[in-house]
C-alpha cells in the first residue's frame, strides 16, 4: 500500500488466481513437475500477522480467487505470523491446538470448495451471490476499480521504486508531513529497531527526528511502519483512500451496492477503507502540521480548489491539508453509497 496504493490489494489477488490456475500447464508442459503444488502466501507485516486479523480466513481468501480464475486445485496456504499474533495463536497449548485444528480444516474446505467430482459439481458448494445479481461482473468490476487506484496512486506518488531520483514522491506531501508529530512516530519505530530484533545496538540509536525525516523529507521513501506511525498520528490516515476516489468513480456509480454484495475482497476493502475515515482527525491535523485551527467549511473549500494535484507544482501546506480533507469526505460518500445502497444524507 505505501509503495502502490490500495489498488494493490487487488493486484496481488488477481496474480495468485492467475497462478492458482496455471498449475495444470506447469505440470503438462514439465513432467518433473508432476508433484508440484502452489501455496498461496500472507507475508508482510500487518495486522492479520500482528495479532489484529482472522488467519483462518486466508485459505477461503485463496480458495475464492482460485475459483474465480478457474483453477482445478490448490495448495494449503501458508501465512506469517510474528509479535502478538504468535501468542494469541499458540499460548497455552489448548489453544495452539484448536488453531492447528481450524487452520487445517479451513485448507481443507477451501480446497474441497475449489476441486470439482468427475461429473462437474463441487465437493462442497462454494458461497454465490444473491439470485439476480451477475458475480462475475461484479467481482472484475472491483479489480479494475483497483487497477484505476494503482495508476491515480502512481499519477499522485511517481515511481517510488527508482531511488536515484531525487525528487520522488508528492512534493506537496513531502513538505506538509515534515510536520507530522515524528516525536510520537519515533516510539511507534522503537518496537523494530534491530536491538529488538537480536541485534547489539542501542535502542536509541540514530532514532531521532532528523534521520527518520531526512534533510529532505520524502515520506514515503521511510521503512513501512514510519509511514504507517506517521498517517496515524497526523490524524489524516491518508494512506488508505488516497486514490480509492478515482477508482470508485470509474465504475457505474449505482452499481457499487452490487459489487459490495458479489465480491467478498471488496465488502473488506470498503469496511478497512470506512474504518480509517471514522479514526481520521482533521481537527488533530490541523493543529499539528499548520499550527492553527482548523478553518470553516467556506474556507477549507477556497484552500482546496487552489490545490493543483500536479506532484511537481508546489502548493501550500495549508491548500494540501484543506484538498486531503475534502478527498477523504468525498470518499467517504462513495463508500457509503457501495456498503448502504443509499445517497448520503445533506448533513453527511
Amino acid at each position: 500500500v505505501r509503495r502502490n496504493g490500495r489498488g494493490a490489494e487487488s493486484s496481488q489477488e488477481e496474480a495468485s488466481g492467475k497462478l492458482y490456475a496455471m498449475l495444470e500447464q506447469f505440470k503438462n508442459k514439465y513432467p518433473e513437475l508432476k508433484n508440484l503444488k502452489i501455496h498461496g502466501f500472507s507475508g508482510g507485516g500487518a495486522a492479520l500477522q500482528r495479532g489484529g486479523g482472522r488467519v483462518t480466513e486466508v485459505a477461503h481468501n485463496h480458495g475464492r480467487v482460485a475459483r474465480y480464475f478457474h483453477a482445478k486445485t490448490m495448495g494449503p496456504s501458508l501465512l506469517t505470523i510474528q509479535g502478538h499474533q504468535m501468542q494469541i495463536l499458540f499460548s497455552p497449548s489448548s489453544i495452539a491446538l484448536n488453531t492447528l485444528e481450524s487452520l487445517v480444516a479451513q485448507n481443507l474446505h477451501a480446497r474441497a470448495q475449489t476441486e470439482l467430482k468427475p461429473n462437474g459439481e463441487h465437493y462442497v458448494l462454494p458461497r454465490r451471490a444473491p439470485n439476480g445479481y451477475d458475480e462475475t461482473k461484479n467481482i472484475e468490476n472491483f479489480h479494475k476499480a483497483c487497477q484505476v487506484m494503482r495508476q491515480a496512486y502512481f499519477d499522485y506518488m511517481g515511481d517510488l521504486d527508482n531511488d536515484k531520483d531525487q525528487n520522488s514522491g508528492n512534493y506537496n506531501f513531502n513538505q506538509l508531513f515534515a510536520n507530522a508529530p515524528w516525536v510520537s512516530v519515533i516510539l511507534g519505530n522503537l518496537s523494530s529497531r534491530p536491538s529488538k530484533r537480536g541485534g547489539i545496538s542501542s535502542i536509541n540509536e540514530n532514532i531521532t527526528v532528523r534521520y527518520l525525516r531526512g534533510d529532505t523529507p520524502k515520506l514515503l521513501n521511510n521503512r513501512a511502519i514510519t509511514v504507517e506511525r506517521v498517517s496515524a498520528h497526523s490524524g489524516t490516515h491518508f494512506l488508505n483512500y488516497l486514490s480509492v476516489s478515482e477508482g470508485l468513480k470509474s465504475l457505474n456509480y449505482d452499481e457499487l451496492h452490487d459489487m459490495y454484495h458479489c465480491s467478498k475482497s471488496c465488502r473488506d476493502f470498503m469496511r478497512n477503507t470506512a474504518l480509517s475515515l471514522h479514526m481520521t482527525d482533521f481537527d488533530i491535523a490541523w493543529l499539528t502540521m499548520i499550527g492553527e485551527v482548523r478553518p470553516n467549511k467556506t474556507e477549507l473549500i477556497s484552500l482546496a480548489k487552489n490545490f493543483n494535484t500536479n506532484r511537481k507544482t508546489k502548493n501550500t501546506n495549508k491548500e494540501t491539508l484543506a484538498w486531503l480533507e475534502l478527498y477523504a469526505y468525498d470518499v467517504a460518500k462513495l463508500v457509503y453509497k457501495c456498503i448502504l445502497d443509499k445517497d448520503p444524507p445533506d448533513n453527511f
